[in-house]
């Protein structure tokens, strides 16, 4: 039996946590095949559990005055001194942010462990249209991200347009892996009914809802929402709170619901999770921009799907689009697109990477 390759992935969230970022590394720990790869994490998440899963907990924050507020600044020093202190056989390492600065260590860890390296930017760290930072911090997480990624082996981002705006991303081995969905959750299927739709939203809100909810008090139609940001939403007969819940209790509640809400920016590179737990549920889609319409990666992942809707962040076009859904009729997504977004599916280009580094 040939040697099997050793990877570590360096992940500041972890499961149990429920971000989509600990969704993505926890998938990539649990379900590499164990025939071929041996699989040990480093993670700050103190509740996380497993085997070859080991706790380096932040200890300390960046000082107030740092113009970069990532928790990596102070988190790469417990890493680099916990590795120290281990006698970790290593060929490849899979270092995921957000945070970033502790992609700092890439250079360190090639000498010490001799081992390739892989940075997965799950977002873009030095030039992001959603944040409005200003030109001195830009230029600042520029020079960062030009030596991060000189010394990295290979690059790792979710969509194209995130590729493009990450430096010299396609001047290195590199790979485009989608977040999809976890195939390993199956859930039962209401059958959808648009006359009448119940929406759901799950996750962060990316901009005030308020519109969102006022569209839907004049039009008494529900709206379950699942996550942490309960308190921007006013108390409404027509919403639904459930918290913040585990991801199959996220998946289960959309399953159950017929229209999937997402906020954009508006911005191309901006994508979300969610889409893609829409996608394998096969509910239709509405989509509130902040900005742009029908344009950017959504717009692109989103070609071959029927039953998406979109409008402006304004009570007027919301109602317009919800007109425009319960006027519609649903056509029933095809399962070879739908299921190209599975999470399995799109490991599968984590895999092929990770041998090109070893050929």
């Amino acid at each position: 039996m040939p040697n099997k390759t050793n990877v570590l992935i360096i992940s500041y969230f972890f499961a149990p946590d429920r971000r989509v970022g600990a969704l993505r590394t926890s998938y990539w720990y649990r379900e590499l095949p164990r025939d071929k790869y041996s699989v040990q994490v480093i993670t700050a998440n103190t509740e996380a559990q497993g085997e070859g899963v080991f706790i380096v907990p932040q200890r300390t924050n960046p000082g107030k005055f740092n113009p970069i507020k990532d928790a990596g600044v102070t988190w790469k020093k417990e890493v680099r001194s916990f590795v120290e202190r281990q006698r970790l056989e290593v060929d490849v390492v899979i270092i995921s942010g957000s945070p970033f600065m502790h992609f700092g260590l890439t250079k360190w860890l090639k000498k010490t462990l001799n081992c390739k390296v892989v940075l997965d930017y799950r977002d873009p760290f030095a030039i992001n249209p959603g944040f409005k930072s200003s030109k001195m911090k830009v230029l600042i997480k520029q020079f960062y991200e030009i030596r991060f990624n000189k010394h990295a082996d290979a690059l790792v981002t979710v969509n194209s347009y995130c590729a493009e705006i990450i430096t010299n991303f396609y001047k290195k081995p590199h790979a485009i892996i989608q977040n999809g969905f976890d195939e390993t959750i199956r859930p039962t299927l209401k059958p959808i009914q648009l006359k009448s739709p119940v929406l759901s939203y799950t996750g962060k809100f990316y901009f005030n809802p308020k519109h969102l909810t006022d569209a839907l008090e004049k039009t008494k139609l529900r709206l379950h929402y699942a996550g942490a940001d309960g308190d921007q939403i006013a108390e409404s007969t027509y919403i639904i709170q459930h918290g913040l819940v585990a991801y199959p209790d996220a998946v289960n509640l959309i399953a159950n619901s017929d229209v999937g809400v997402i906020q954009t920016y508006g911005e191309d590179f901006q994508s979300t999770t969610k889409l893609f737990d829409y996608i394998r549920c096969k509910r239709a889609i509405l989509i509130v921009s902040n900005n742009h319409l029908k344009r950017g990666s959504l717009h692109e992942e989103l070609k071959e799907y029927p039953n998406v809707f979109w409008s402006r962040n304004d009570v007027v076009s919301i109602l317009a689009a919800i007109n425009e859904i319960q006027s519609s009729t649903y056509v029933e997504p095809n399962d070879e697109f739908c299921n190209s977004f599975s999470r399995k599916e799109q490991m599968t280009k984590l895999v092929l990477l990770i041998e090109s580094l070893e050929a």
